[in-house]
């Protein structure tokens, strides 16, 4: 019975110094051994009297079942705020360190300029980043293209960072100063010559305007042109592997005046033979521009009458009697033909407006 009872015993002890399990648990990078009779995560965590928060991570996963030398991760949460080109996002890691914490959330450290170390310590109290997005560009030169993304503050240090050396001329486009934009193209000309500046005339435009009044075909120059003067810089450059001379630059000194010049386009008078038979001209045309072709005719403003609006004087001067309105409309084409013949044919003194109509 007693040597039963020491077999029991040995066989129990046995057993408990074999449920006593050395386990590894590493929390927030700071490790240390558990000695726990449980045979879960949760088991050793508990043991350990690590409790986990909203946002912690362990691995194992929790249930998961140890055994004698295994390890158990445990990373508390974090808040790590990063401002990319002025717009902040807050974002909870589990990573110790900024580039970590930047992996876990899907974006590279290296593809940023950040304004911390990507080996700076995320506290667990949190941390604010800001970071620069790099930017897409393509380096012109020559027949070379180069298409990069960077984080460069400058165009020149974009080109320094790609091996692009600028010569003593050359000429870039933004300026070497300027900062990296998304999309921007950076064009490198490549100068074998020293930039060289001359004034050149600048011809001025000349402006043609109608002008009804001016006999048609004859021109009036209304305005002198100036030309002006502009500053052109030329040279030799490095063009598809040729040397050519280029136009770097080109500004206006003085501006030019415009010149102005009025072109006829009043129509040449029909030139009228005044030396017709008044009985030949076409006085009912006549009639028809004075008066409407109506005998009775009186003018609204009073003092001439019937069909060639006669005043009284010309009417009477013509051997008329009485009011050209109450005449026939027969003498009153003779009494017109006859002062047609006693001004000599001088239609325009009469008829001024109208007696163009006689030659129709």
């Amino acid at each position: 019975m007693g040597a039963v009872a020491a077999v029991l015993l040995l066989v129990a002890g046995g057993t408990a110094f074999a449920m006593d399990q050395r386990i590894t648990l590493s929390v927030d990078g700071e490790r240390s051994t558990v000695h726990t009779y449980g045979a879960t995560v949760q088991d050793v965590l508990d043991s350990a009297g690590v409790a986990l928060g909203e946002h912690d991570a362990v691995a194992p996963s929790l249930g998961t079942e140890l055994g004698q030398g295994d390890s158990v991760l445990v990373r508390s949460g974090r808040e790590l705020t990063l401002t990319v080109d002025g717009e902040s996002q807050t974002h909870w890691v589990t990573a110790l360190t900024v580039g970590e914490a930047m992996n876990q959330i899907g974006m590279s450290p290296e593809s940023m300029k950040l304004s911390v170390e990507p080996d700076k310590a995320v506290p667990q109290a949190g941390l604010e980043v800001e970071a620069t997005a790099a930017r897409r560009v393509v380096i012109l030169r020559d027949r070379v293209r180069i298409e990069t993304a960077t984080t460069a503050g400058t165009v020149e240090e974009v080109l320094e960072d790609n091996g692009v050396t600028l010569g003593e001329h050359d000429v870039v486009e933004p300026k070497a100063g300027a900062e990296p934009t998304d999309g921007m193209v950076i064009d490198v000309t490549q100068l074998l010559s020293e930039p060289e500046t001359e004034e050149v005339p600048v011809e001025a435009e000349v402006e043609e305007r109608e002008n009804p009044d001016l006999p048609e075909g004859e021109e009036k120059v209304v305005q002198e042109p100036e030309d002006g003067v502009k500053e052109v810089t030329t040279a030799t450059i490095m063009k598809e592997g040729v040397e050519t001379e280029h136009v770097l630059k080109e500004k206006v000194v003085e501006k030019p005046t415009k010149g102005i010049t009025e072109i006829g386009t009043k129509e040449p008078e029909p030139e009228i033979d005044s030396s017709a038979e008044a009985s030949s001209l076409n006085w009912s045309a006549l009639a028809e521009c004075e008066s409407g072709g109506d005998p009775t005719a009186v003018n609204s403003a009073g003092g001439y009458y019937g069909l060639y609006q006669f005043s009284m004087a010309t009417w009477q001067s013509a051997g008329g009697s009485g009011n050209p309105a109450e005449a026939s409309a027969s003498e009153q084409t003779m009494r017109a033909q006859k002062l047609y013949d006693m001004v000599g044919g001088n239609w325009q003194g009469q008829w001024p407006e109208c007696g163009v109509h006689l030659f129709d």
